[in-house]
């Protein structure tokens, strides 16, 4: 039954499993109660249903409740009876929606959108032109059919307002039903079904042609340098983003062209009438299997490959294959297939579909062995926070993390009061951990701040570990209400802000012959930022004293002062000699590079983003490179109130720890969605809680929460075993075994769930 296959991972390719058998009345009860089936039908991660009907089942649905299927009495009969539903059917033909409606609770009420939903600004509700409206009133289908989102939310509101015993009832007859319909019908797939008329293909070679038009148009300007640069981003950034916008226009609409010319066949119900569909196209509407880019590069063009969210760039000097010509930065140069699977690809595009292909296998070895260590030391962090009779939830020393469990006291798998003695800390951590394993170590083509940041499983690891600094340090700057809609305001916000060093508008070499620096200062440079030269002297005449100066046309010559005393370098107490030896001058060249000119400190690079407001007007924002928060708090055309930054110690020194619980909170979500993974909000909330219970930011693994248990053997279990050991026979330290794992090792039962209550039964 494929409904149930996701819980266990399982698939049919010699999958085993093992059967325990309780010994005791105590264990059978706990067993029964604890780990029945419909017990389990949402998941504790996402409150998602985990047991629902999958695959050809869903498919079934989307076909059983389609405005036009309807059943002889014969089948709908048949139907009904593999369903296990025992009604009389009394017409000759009976809609499909009537037998679905045969399996839901007499006083279910429902609303949801399906796949097809278009999000027109006026919902017409029952009326909707695509049937994406579903609506179940006093258990009956009114309107919309059902697809693999609408059946999910079936399942969760089924679960949610009758109880477990209703969901498995809707699960197991709505399986059957599904079945035994797309049994009956047929569901295959052939190349055949993927069939293209002649004029169909005429308009995908033409829609190929308009992109190639506009993508060679954006390389003219990018050559003639008339193209528009984006702020903040360099002119082949720009280009390169603009062509990723261009070819993924074409594949979008490629899909239009698909979707009206693909072939489709006819299904003959036995009532005469005719069910016209495509099998590719119905698993991707029914939101099974295919989705509609699998449609569009089986027959229509398998599009761009890329690596790490953008196009190819390294191969062979200036070409990526030695089949092009040098600098050539089209489309088949850089990874851009125009064949599909169908017809099959050339062996150019075959070396780019397998490096593009590449990329995911990387992933998929690399990313285990994190995910799996990342979750162990999550777990070991967290296994001690039990919830307690007050519903608050405290470690095994009995310190307060939560003083109500998730602030509501609600279990989210069940959508019940938080039971006493539950390990709610094992579960967040396996929350986190879980979806750990599906992300990807890659980062995708995003627009706006999501650009600049990291948004992978390596800046979750970031996060847990509470690393000083963020690899990737990005701000999130909002304006004051003045300036939101002003562009150019804006752009004068954007260069204020950004950091100019001296490496940046001059190119500063070492003259060990003559021993000094010369700067040659970039005039274009300088002009674009509005600096003056004269600025950049004063300014290099304050930072290094004891030198001689002397400026030629746009080159400036430093040369050292002999016997002057030179500041002391980083890490030395005394000043040294200053004497012009080739070491002061490399000294001198590498703070030169350095050299703050203008901007703020930190902040390399600042580019404007659009954002649409909950009101439907634009604002614009900033989104920058690099983090000074309490810099840009100082800043008068700056909201303090919305403006942020990814770097969690940051605020926590600027804002405080409760600042700083909060964002770790969003720094999570936002790599969870950027993924789209959803995880409920109260198991990070778990996490940032215990990271931030004792007033500072603490990390997760040997040397934070895990490494500071107050139990011996805790720590010892966890990571370098002796040191612990060691020290604790050297401190003549005691273990009163009050949490998980120290219980565990010495064969005692655990104090949490079961193991936290003591049953006494009289016996007559």
């Amino acid at each position: 039954n494929v409904a149930v296959c996701k819980p266990y991972n399982a698939d049919f390719d010699g999958d085993e499993m093992n059967i325990h058998v309780p010994q005791n009345e105590e264990a059978q009860s706990e067993a029964e109660m604890l780990m029945k089936v419909d017990g389990q039908i949402l998941s504790p991660r996402n409150t998602e249903p985990l047991v629902a009907p999958d695959l050809d089942q869903i498919t079934g649905l989307y076909v059983l409740t389609q405005k036009d299927a309807v059943f002889p009495r014969a089948e709908a009969c048949g139907l009904l009876n593999a369903a296990g539903i025992e009604e009389d059917v009394k017409a000759d033909e009976t809609h499909g929606r009537e037998l679905f409606s045969m399996m839901l609770p007499r006083d279910f009420d429902f609303q949801g959108k399906n796949r097809q939903c278009r999000k027109c600004e006026k919902c017409k509700a029952e009326g909707c032109d695509n049937d994406a409206f579903v609506s179940i009133r006093k258990g009956s289908l009114k309107s919309g059919h059902v697809d693999s989102r609408v059946s999910n939310e079936i399942v969760k509101a089924l679960f949610v307002k009758h109880g477990p015993k209703a969901a498995r009832n809707y699960i197991d007859a709505a399986s059957k039903m599904s079945t035994r319909l797309i049994t009956s019908y047929g569901l295959s797939l052939s190349l055949d079904d993927y069939y293209m008329t002649p004029e169909a293909r005429r308009q995908i070679i033409a829609l190929y042609k308009d992109g190639r038009t506009e993508l060679r148009s954006l390389v003219h300007k990018y050559r003639k340098k008339t193209l528009e640069r984006k702020p903040g981003k360099t002119l082949k950034e720009t280009l390169e983003e603009d062509i990723m916008d261009v070819v993924e226009r074409v594949r979008h609409r490629c899909w239009k062209v698909v979707r009206e010319h693909i072939k489709m066949s006819a299904i003959r119900a036995s009532t005469g009438r005719e069910f016209r569909h495509n099998a590719a196209l119905l698993m991707a509407n029914a939101g099974v299997k295919n989705k509609p880019i699998n449609v569009v590069q089986m027959c229509a063009l398998v599009g761009q490959q890329a690596i790490r969210g953008k196009r190819m760039t390294s191969g062979y000097r200036n070409r990526i294959l030695p089949h092009f010509k040098r600098g050539d930065l089209g489309d088949a140069a850089r990874g851009f297939v125009r064949s599909n699977y169908s017809s099959g690809l050339t062996p150019t595009e075959y070396f780019f579909h397998a490096a593009g292909g590449r990329d995911s296998v990387v992933d998929k070895g690399v990313n285990p062995a994190k995910t799996g260590y990342m979750q162990r030391r999550l777990i070991n962090a967290l296994q001690d926070l039990i919830v307690r009779k007050d519903d608050s939830v405290r470690n095994a020393e009995g310190r307060v993390v939560q003083y109500k469990y998730g602030d509501d006291g609600m279990d989210p798998s069940s959508g019940e009061r938080i039971a006493y003695g539950e390990p709610v800390g094992v579960i967040a951590a396996q929350s986190i951990g879980e979806p750990g394993t599906q992300m990807t170590l890659r980062t995708f083509h995003y627009a706006g701040v999501a650009s600049l940041a990291q948004l992978g499983f390596t800046r979750l690891v970031e996060i847990v570990d509470a690393r000083k600094t963020p690899k990737k340090p990005v701000m999130e700057i909002y304006l004051k209400k003045e300036f939101q809609g002003d562009w150019d305001k804006a752009k004068e916000i954007a260069a204020s802000i950004e950091e100019i060093r001296l490496n940046k508008v001059a190119s500063i070499n070492e003259d060990f012959r003559r021993r000094a620096v010369t700067i040659v200062l970039d005039r274009a440079a300088l002009r674009e930022r509005g600096i003056a030269e004269k600025e950049v002297e004063d300014k290099i005449r304050k930072a290094e004293t004891d030198i001689e100066l002397r400026k030629d046309g746009n080159e400036i010559i430093i040369a050292l002062k002999t016997g002057a005393a030179l500041k002391p370098a980083k890490g030395r107490k005394k000043a040294e000699d200053r004497e012009n030896t080739l070491r002061n001058i490399r000294r001198m060249t590498t703070r030169l590079s350095e050299l703050h000119l203008r901007g703020i400190r930190g902040i390399t690079r600042a580019i404007i983003v659009k954002k649409k407001k909950a009101d439907g007007t634009m604002e614009l924002s900033l989104a920058t490179e690099g983090s000074n928060l309490s810099a840009i708090f100082k800043l008068p055309q700056i909201d303090p109130t919305r403006t942020t930054t990814n770097d969690i110690m940051e605020i926590a020194d600027v804002l405080g720890i409760e600042a700083a619980r909060n964002a770790i909170i969003e720094e999570i979500k936002k790599v969870l969605d950027a993924q789209d993974l959803k995880v409920d909000l109260r198991h990070i909330m778990l996490i940032a809680d215990a990271m931030t219970a004792n007033g500072s930011v603490t990390s997760v693994g040997r040397h934070g929460l895990a490494g500071k248990k107050v139990s011996v053997l805790a720590r010892a279990a966890f990571e370098e075993t002796t040191k612990h050991l060691l020290n604790a026979c050297v401190a003549n330290e005691e273990d009163s075994l009050a949490g998980i794992t120290e219980n565990i090792i010495i064969g005692q039962t655990i104090p949490c769930g079961t193991g936290n209550v003591k049953l006494i039964m009289e016996t007559d």
